[in-house]
């Protein structure tokens, strides 16, 4: 009998679907940025799957390096309605739901999340009017973290927040996010330590895994 040609593993050449250019792969990364045409291409049940892909401008202030951090992010449409008479704890709750307009997730290897922070959440908690572009942009680097997990993760993040605020028993809660868009967000490289230029957070280098390849992938070039 013939062997079932459905089981024989596949091959994936790691080229951009659009313009053929090589795509640059770190050894955990699952998701790639085109460095010629700005496009993601992620690997989901055996073949590439585009996802939008954009880059946020760096700061004007370049006292340091800029390196590049890979960043799923989703929009939000969230709702939560007390189901019973109102308290204050579940008014807040409804303003908070409605605050968030989209959600951040880390697509980079860290060691230790919850012992030194994670800016994903960062990020979602303090919704950053970043100055956001497309196109090739930066050779920024790829995702380590799937999307199908990032989603997961980012609806923790945003039931969480609200929860914070009331209990989750008490709130009617419609919560929906968009497709998986990966971003590109630029930090200060400060040898040691990784620094955001809004929040002021620091990571330390050793921290972020494959921070050497991703140094390599973050020589910035012009849009």
């Amino acid at each position: 009998m013939a062997p079932d040609s459905r089981a024989r593993p596949r091959v994936l050449v790691l080229r951009c679907k659009a313009c053929t250019a090589e795509l640059p792969a770190a050894s955990n990364d699952v998701a790639f940025r085109c460095p010629q045409c700005g496009r993601t291409w992620e690997i989901l049940h055996g073949s590439f799957r585009e996802w939008n892909s954009v880059y946020v401008a760096p700061p004007s202030s370049t006292s340091h390096p800029i390196v590049y951090l890979p960043y799923w992010s989703f929009t939000v449409d969230a709702t939560a309605l007390p189901m019973g008479p109102g308290h204050e704890s579940m008014l807040t709750a409804r303003d908070k739901a409605n605050f968030f307009k989209r959600a951040w997730v880390s697509a980079f290897a860290i060691y230790r999340p919850t012992y030194i922070g994670e800016w994903g959440i960062v990020y979602t908690r303090l919704q950053p009017d970043f100055e956001v572009r497309s196109g090739h942009g930066p050779e920024a680097p790829g995702a380590a973290v799937g999307s199908l997990d990032a989603t997961k993760i980012a609806t923790h993040y945003i039931l969480g927040e609200i929860d914070r605020a009331a209990d989750l028993g008490g709130l009617d809660i419609d919560l929906e996010l968009g497709d998986p868009e990966l971003w590109a967000i630029p930090c200060y490289d400060m040898g040691e330590k990784i620094r955001c230029p809004w929040t002021r957070a620091e990571l330390p280098a050793a921290a972020l895994d494959d921070l050497s390849e991703i140094r390599r992938a973050s020589e910035r070039l012009e849009a």
